[in-house]
C-alpha cells in the first residue's frame, strides 16, 4: 500500500509545536489553500478575527494549520476528502476523516481501536500498515505522528519541508 510514514512528518510536528502545544492540522484533497480558507469562512489575508488559520499548498491539495482547534465546518469536505488531527497537551486528541460532508472514520489517536463514523473501518488497511495499536492498548509514543501520517495517506495530500517553507495563505475565522 505504501505512503506517508510517522518519520516523514516528525519535522512537521516539531515545527508546529514550536508555536503552540495545541494544534489542528487538516489535510484537504484537491483544493487550493485559497479555496480551503474560503470553505471554512476565512478571507485570505484577513487576520483580524479570533482564530487564525495558515493554509499551505501541498502535493495533491492543501494543509490547514490552526492553533485554537475550533471545529471546522463539514462544508470543507463537500465534493472532496479531508482528514483532521487535533492534538495538544491540554485537550483530548482527535482524528477525523470526512468525505463529502460525512464523518467516515473518527477516533482518539491514543485509542485507534475504538473508531466510529459511517464507515469506521475504511482506513483500517492504512492503520495496520502504520502499526497503529488496534487491540485496545494505548501507545502515546507516536500517536500524533501516526495520526498525521494516516491523514496524509487517507487524503493523498503530501506536505514537505519545502511546501511548509513557502509563505502560507493566512486568514481567520470566528
Amino acid at each position: 500500500m505504501g505512503g506517508a510514514s510517522p518519520m516523514a512528518y516528525a519535522w512537521f510536528i516539531e515545527e508546529c509545536q514550536k508555536d503552540s502545544d495545541l494544534i489542528g492540522v487538516t489535510f484537504v484533497r484537491g483544493l487550493s489553500p485559497e479555496e480551503a480558507l474560503h470553505r471554512v469562512g476565512a478571507t485570505p489575508g484577513d487576520i483580524s478575527r479570533e482564530v487564525g488559520v495558515a493554509a499551505y499548498a501541498g502535493d495533491g491539495g492543501a494543509v490547514l494549520i490552526d492553533y485554537h482547534c475550533q471545529p471546522l465546518p463539514e462544508t470543507l469536505s463537500h465534493g472532496t476528502e479531508i482528514a483532521r488531527v487535533v492534538t495538544g497537551i491540554t485537550m483530548d486528541e482527535h482524528f477525523g476523516y470526512s468525505v463529502d460532508g460525512v464523518m467516515v472514520t473518527a477516533f482518539e489517536p491514543f485509542f485507534p481501536g475504538d473508531r466510529h463514523g459511517s464507515d469506521p473501518d475504511r482506513l483500517l488497511a492504512h492503520m495496520r500498515e502504520l502499526g497503529m495499536p488496534l487491540d485496545g492498548e494505548a501507545d502515546s509514543r507516536t500517536s500524533t505522528a501516526l495520526a498525521i501520517a494516516l491523514a496524509a495517506r487517507a487524503t493523498g495530500v503530501t506536505l514537505t519541508p519545502a511546501h511548509y517553507g513557502a509563505e502560507p495563505v493566512v486568514g481567520s475565522i470566528d
